[in-house]
């Protein structure tokens, strides 16, 4: 017999849930386009870490912050890459970008400061992960203009308070690939500063940024900014639980902390091998996995965007696609894509009401899978043209 109660605002992910029903249906011919694994290697040889690490290294506590290693590879890194340079003092590790994500919010969130706010749209566990924290959670509305998401700023201004604990900011943004701006990031960092508030910036996917788009490291811009940071969708390393914050010094000690009556530590062998990705140039790899990507957004976009009632622009970073389908609610379209046409996407509406409409598509399968997925969602529209006629 089951007693207490169970959190009901901690439900599956559309992701998970839409992977269970597949999983359970057995479709040979499903299309996987929901999650955002990366479908690229990881760097070549870097595994060899792992077998010429020093045992002790691989099988004992590893220091609370990180290895002093891969700390100073990660600040060698924002240096380089993010032009940003920060004290030791000013980073730790963390296992995985949504243990960052926990962990800052966890600390932030307090006394009678409670509110977070979060772009609508959003990554739908963003909400979830602020409310396993404590918080309160606030959503500011985004104007689409073309691949670009602006946050209402004068909304944002009546929303953060007193009562604010911080600002929860994606770049580039699941799921529509919008790039936050230098200016952008400035003024709603002065906002936060003026208020007591933080802005706390996941810079997930800021390898895969298109065009003439860049991105910017939020501590680059205001040094209040608390900058998150991981290496799984870069590496293709998301089964090592890698991640690391920069933030001033008494920040990062509150993490220490919290990670201290959490977690713990990050795992050993996962240290072992962020230090290796961080420590080798990788400018390269890295180059070809977001020109490559870059590549699959723009056919897949170009794709979508010529059957009639889908509106899809090339996105301006990240892995996905964020069509706007005419007619219904992405939810509908997605419930049919995957029962009808075994094409597994995540309804707009996930990412909040700003999502109505949309569908998400990871860009990363290989052309073929891509072009017959874009032909299936052709197909539905189809079928459900026929069946309003």
């Amino acid at each position: 017999m089951t007693t207490g109660m169970i959190r009901p605002d901690l439900p599956l992910s559309a992701v998970a849930a839409i992977a269970e029903r597949a999983a359970a249906a057995g479709w040979s011919d499903a299309i996987p386009m929901a999650g955002g694994e990366p479908r690229f290697a990881c760097p070549p040889g870097l595994l060899d870490a792992l077998h010429t690490a020093h045992p002790d290294s691989l099988t004992k506590y590893s220091p609370f912050k990180g290895t002093a290693e891969l700390l100073e590879a990660a600040r060698r890194k924002l240096i380089e890459v993010n032009h940003l340079d920060v004290d030791p003092d000013e980073l730790i590790v963390v296992p995985g970008g949504a243990q960052a994500l926990f962990s800052a919010l966890s600390i932030l969130v307090h006394g009678q400061r409670r509110r977070v706010v979060i772009t609508d749209p959003c990554w739908e566990h963003y909400p979830r992960i602020a409310v396993a924290a404590g918080a309160e959670v606030v959503r500011v509305p985004t104007t689409r203009d073309g691949a670009h998401d602006a946050i209402d700023l004068d909304k944002l201004d009546r929303l953060v308070d007193d009562t604010t604990a911080a600002v929860l900011l994606n770049t580039p943004l699941n799921p529509t690939g919008s790039v936050l701006r230098p200016d952008e990031l400035d003024r709603i960092g002065e906002l936060c500063d003026a208020r007591g508030a933080r802005m706390v910036v996941d810079e997930e996917y800021e390898t895969f940024v298109y065009g003439a788009n860049r991105h910017t490291t939020a501590r680059a811009v205001r040094q209040s900014a608390i900058s998150l940071f991981s290496l799984s969708k870069s590496f293709a390393l998301t089964g090592i639980r890698i991640g690391y914050v920069t933030a001033d010094a008494a920040t990062i000690d509150a993490l220490k902390r919290f990670g201290l009556f959490t977690y713990m530590y990050s795992s050993s062998p996962a240290l072992v091998l962020a230090t290796a990705a961080l420590q080798t140039d990788l400018s390269g790899y890295l180059e070809g996995v977001r020109s490559e990507y870059e590549e699959k957004a723009a056919n897949l976009a170009k794709a979508l965007d010529a059957i009639p009632g889908v509106d899809c622009v090339l996105p301006e970073g990240g892995v996905y696609v964020f069509p706007r389908i005419a007619g219904a609610d992405g939810k509908s379209y997605a419930d049919r894509l995957l029962s009808e046409q075994h094409v597994l996407c995540v309804p707009g509406e996930t990412a909040g009401a700003m999502g109505r409409g949309h569908v998400r598509f990871f860009i990363g399968l290989d052309h073929e899978s891509a072009v017959t997925a874009a032909g299936r969602v052709r197909a539905m529209l189809d079928n459900a043209e026929h069946e309003r006629r």
